[in-house]
């Protein structure tokens, strides 16, 4: 079953002109693991709402930029 969801990390990321994973985390504090398969949108099931929080602080971004129903 293909997700409904998709996530809009690496868009996000190209747009703010923030190059590694590393750079991510300093600014949101969430783990590599759960950015890496948000980047990567694989295997996205469930994500909990305070991450969605942390990554939209951090990025400067909305939750409508972070994710997208195709």
């Amino acid at each position: 079953m293909q997700p409904t969801i998709r996530c809009n990390l690496r868009q996000v990321m190209y747009d703010r002109e923030i190059r590694t994973f590393a750079e991510v985390i300093r600014r949101t504090g969430v783990n590599r693991n759960t950015i890496k398969k948000l980047y990567q949108s694989k295997d996205i099931h469930r994500i909990q709402l305070r991450t969605l929080s942390k990554l939209c602080a951090g990025l400067g971004c909305s939750l409508q930029e972070l994710i997208h129903s195709p």
